[in-house]
């Protein structure tokens, strides 16, 4: 039964998470008016590798997941706005440091209440 709340709560704080991101992300951003679901399920699957690498002590994929990260950041030095440039990455560091809370905010839940 524990597992199954836990399910429950992990489920309701992902759909809550996804309202708050799109609720927080500047309209120069967004691209369209409604919710990005490829986002969110990169989200939702980031946090789950978090998730399952914490609860097996295996720290050192928070190393991997900022390498991962910066990797996908890396751009080609093109002409873009820079002020929207320089938003868009304080946003993407704010969202990403929200996400590796959450995950080991799950950790600590599952920890507490499953194992």
């Amino acid at each position: 039964m524990a597992i199954f709340q836990f399910m429950v709560f992990i489920l309701s704080t992902e759909i809550l998470l996804g309202i708050f991101y799109y609720v927080i992300t500047p309209k120069t951003i967004r691209k369209n008016k409604v919710i990005d679901y490829k986002s969110l399920l990169k989200g939702i699957v980031e946090r789950i590798f978090l998730l399952v690498s914490l609860i097996n002590d295996y720290p050192h994929a928070l190393a991997l997941f900022g390498a991962l990260k910066l990797a996908t950041r890396l751009k080609r030095d093109d002409e873009q706005d820079k002020v929207k440039q320089s938003l868009y990455n304080d946003f993407y560091l704010v969202g990403n440091f929200i996400s590796v809370m959450i995950a080991i905010f799950y950790v600590f839940l599952y920890d507490k209440y499953i194992g």
